[in-house]
């Protein structure tokens, strides 16, 4: 009969005490006469107030209600210090009511917090931000609320042959067309010819290894698949690679430039490399659309097989359900 119960337990644990005060006000104000403050709180809500009289002597009442008259706690004549918690019966406007009478001067500070209990009101707005006196009409409203970022490395790589010239037979240029994915934030390139491909690929795994021994992938919230992953979210990572072996001439261009290169008139270009073996390239530009890596074979007898590994990072945004009040028209 133990386990079942301490399973149960288990389950109501992280509805209840593992739930972390929220903050929700803190003021400290000069008090005269009848101070009114409104917030919004959910089913279920510990609420805990602390109010301190800083300066003078007893306040003359606090009131906690829910609107418009269900009296939830009242205190007399408070003289320094209150500590109340108080359970949020519905979700709904409460309103906070300190009464001060007298000529002395008061100083007072009260701080609130809500403890969420119910996992579905944990995201609420407390804020009341329309003029609730005149206009008490209100109802609970649902919206998506931005709730961080998140991150990821997306692979993008493959293989193209580029043509040798022939003496003039046939022409030596091919190109490489990509999509960088939606939200990204930066990307890194690799590109390697024929034999050099296999010197890069081991290069890697030999980079990826030592950097994962470093706990780089705790650094950066995220395992990487690859050194060249890795260099794509930023980190200093050595990726020095082969320049001996076949070359080719590659540029970085957009649809409307790729024509120009292929035929050997003036093109605009992102970036333009024009004898490599092998190069890797980090880029924060451009981020969105489809390009084309343009290559050209310096080789005038052989074909050569050009390797293209791309790691896109991106920064995908998420949301979250919050809860609020909102006025009706009157």
């Amino acid at each position: 009969m133990e386990r079942p119960i301490l399973f149960f337990c288990l389950l109501f644990l992280p509805l209840v005490a593992f739930a972390q005060p929220i903050a929700v006000a803190d003021q400290t104000f000069r008090i005269d006469g009848t101070h009114e403050f409104a917030y919004a709180f959910a089913e279920g809500d510990q609420i805990d107030l602390m109010i301190h009289l800083i300066a003078g002597r007893q306040l003359k009442s606090v009131e906690l209600l829910q609107y418009p008259d269900r009296m939830l706690f009242r205190s007399y004549e408070l003289d320094t210090l209150l500590h109340k918690t108080i359970t949020a019966p519905q979700t709904g406007l409460y309103i906070l009511r300190l009464i001060e009478s007298g000529l002395a001067k008061k100083i007072c500070r009260f701080t609130i917090t809500r403890t969420p209990t119910l996992p579905e009101n944990a995201k609420l707005d407390t804020r009341v931000g329309w003029d609730w006196k005149t206009n008490g009409q209100y109802q609970i409203a649902r919206r998506q609320v931005p709730a961080g970022k998140k991150t990821e490395v997306i692979s993008l790589g493959g293989k193209v042959t580029v043509g040798a010239f022939k003496f003039g037979t046939q022409r030596a240029t091919n190109a490489y067309q990509f999509a960088l994915p939606p939200h990204t934030k930066q990307w890194a390139y690799c590109i390697s010819v024929g034999q050099a491909t296999q010197e890069v690929r081991r290069k890697d795994a030999e980079k990826l290894t030592s950097t994962m021994k470093l706990g780089a992938a705790k650094m950066i919230g995220y395992e990487p698949t690859s050194a060249l992953a890795v260099y794509a979210l930023g980190m200093a990572i050595d990726l020095s690679l082969p320049s001996a072996g076949e070359d080719v001439e590659y540029a970085l261009v957009d649809g409307a430039n790729l024509p120009n290169f292929i035929n050997g008139k003036a093109y605009d270009t992102f970036i333009y490399q024009p004898a490599v073996s092998s190069d890797v390239q980090r880029r924060y530009s451009p981020l969105e659309g489809s390009f084309y890596f343009g290559l050209r074979n310096k080789n005038w007898l052989d074909d050569i097989d050009v390797t293209l590994d791309i790691e896109a990072v991106t920064e995908t945004p998420l949301f979250t359900e919050e809860m609020y009040l909102e006025p009706l028209r009157p």
